[in-house]
């Protein structure tokens, strides 16, 4: 199956690229620029950052990233469990 998830997170590219590849360190991973590919067997995952600059909230300036995970021949409990899992890595920066 193909799934396409989009989400704003709070961090800069360097912020959240670091616990990106955290959380993807038993995976076969390659990063290209601000682009990472996920292989596994017929499986493959693009998560790509584009960072969106910074959001006034009061007197606070905060950077904002977006992320784009692009799953291929996923389960939907495969999916969940990937996202489960980044989450878990991205709770430290507070998301």
């Amino acid at each position: 199956m193909e799934f396409n998830i989009t989400h704003d997170m709070q961090g800069t590219l360097r912020e959240i690229l670091r616990e990106l590849i955290q959380a993807l360190g038993h995976l076969n991973f390659e990063l290209k620029g601000d682009t990472v590919f996920v292989t596994d067997g017929s499986k493959s995952l693009k998560v790509e950052l584009v960072y969106e600059g910074e959001r006034h909230l009061g007197l606070l300036d905060l950077p904002m990233t977006e992320v784009k995970y692009a799953f291929s021949g996923y389960s939907v409990a495969e999916k969940d469990a990937f996202m489960k899992h980044l989450q878990q890595h991205m709770q430290r920066l507070g998301q």
